[in-house]
């Protein structure tokens, strides 16, 4: 028969275990790292996944769903640094999509657009994660 009310000296691990540092900054690296490949593959909706992912992982983990905002912005905007490295001509596409957009003539709006639209996938996927699944209580 167990004894009730004996308290074990041994700690209990937390069910809610914050990961350290490290660990949030591997979780970030990793994010980035499949954002910005599947990114240059041409799989845009990538961000929407990460955020549903962080969105799950947010029921655990509070600051999931921002480290995934941050990845998903950077995961795309390293594809966009590297075209333009290469010498490719990714300031006039950025232009000429900005004038079809309806959008002013500059590369830079086009850019920042295209991240806040990674960002927005991200929170719209942890937004409607977290809506479906219940609450714990």
């Amino acid at each position: 028969m167990a004894e009730q009310g004996v308290v074990s000296a041994e700690p209990r691990p937390s069910a809610r275990a914050v990961p350290g540092p490290l660990g949030w900054a591997a979780a970030f690296v990793v994010l980035v790292a499949v954002v910005a490949v599947t990114a240059q593959a041409g799989a845009w909706f990538v961000p929407f996944i990460a955020g549903a992912a962080a969105g799950v992982a947010s029921l655990r983990w509070r600051r999931m769903v921002l480290l995934a905002v941050a990845a998903a912005v950077a995961g795309f905007a390293i594809p966009l640094w590297v075209l333009a490295l290469r010498g490719l001509p990714a300031g006039a596409t950025a232009r000429a999509i900005a004038s079809l957009a309806g959008l002013p003539p500059y590369a830079a709006v086009t850019i920042v657009a295209t991240l806040l639209l990674a960002a927005l996938q991200a929170l719209a996927g942890a937004w409607l994660t977290r809506a479906l699944l219940p609450r714990r209580r």
